[in-house]
């Protein structure tokens, strides 16, 4: 059975050894590109356009550090840096006000690979902030077909009006030949599984039930921590609510 790995909230079967590559769209500060590195030994190509996090990148021989844009056309971009220190190229919500706004350097996934001289891929992180989108749509039907596996943060959750182009995207992969695993009830954590990938029926079905056992026991404690914080329970003799951290 092909194990499933989580690295940073992006969730992928282990099918990376030290001759792979693994592509990492929305590097930050490096976390995942190093911890993939450090399980696997394989080489990584990532992009950060933002130059903090870029700085925080520590330098290794199996990455590749390109300090640029993942979007829909090569070019320039605004990117708008909140105090998070997320960086998108959408405004979020008008309560959220980014603290500047950089012009970096955009490119096509297919620019990308090019500039890298990138082949097959054995997995591509994608978490860029809501620009997934672009990204998806800008690229041709043959540019997914030499990789393994994507996983995606899509960005539907901070901005609603996403959703119809995130289903379109899911729609779009299943028609290539993508499995779908969704690991996440918000479209946080999603894997697509190119069917050439060395991933059976048989670990998709465990994966599968992996999602649904694991989503169902999400939901559960997500309902007991609700009751708990409307039903807060009282200490003996005491009038006060018992908070968390309590003694």
């Amino acid at each position: 059975m092909i194990k499933l790995d989580r690295i940073c909230e992006h969730t992928f079967f282990s099918l990376i050894n030290e001759n792979s590559v693994v592509v990492d769209f929305g590097c930050n500060e490096g976390k995942f590109a190093h911890t993939v590195i450090g399980r696997y030994g394989c080489k990584v190509f990532s992009a950060e356009p933002v130059p903090e996090c870029a700085e925080q990148i520590t330098r290794h021989p199996r990455l590749t550090l390109q300090q640029v844009a993942i979007s829909g056309a090569s070019g320039s971009l605004d990117i708008h840096v909140y105090p998070d220190r997320c960086a998108s190229g959408f405004n979020r919500s008008p309560a959220e006000q980014a603290i500047r706004t950089i012009r970096a350097e955009a490119m096509t996934l297919a620019e990308f690979r090019r500039r890298c001289g990138i082949g097959r891929i054995a997995l591509l992180k994608v978490d860029i902030e809501g620009a997934e989108l672009d990204m998806f749509a800008a690229a041709a039907d043959e540019e997914f077909s030499d990789i393994d596996q994507i996983t995606v943060e899509f960005h539907d959750f901070f901005y609603p009006e996403m959703r119809p182009a995130v289903e379109a995207v899911k729609q779009r992969m299943r028609s290539l030949g993508f499995h779908m695993l969704p690991f996440s009830l918000d479209n946080t954590d999603v894997l697509f599984v190119n069917r050439r990938a060395a991933v059976n029926w048989q670990n998709r079905l465990w994966a599968g039930t992996v999602v649904k056992y694991g989503r169902g026991l999400e939901r559960r404690l997500r309902q007991m921590i609700g009751r708990t914080a409307t039903a807060p329970a009282r200490s003996a003799g005491s009038s006060a609510p018992r908070r968390c951290g309590d003694a």
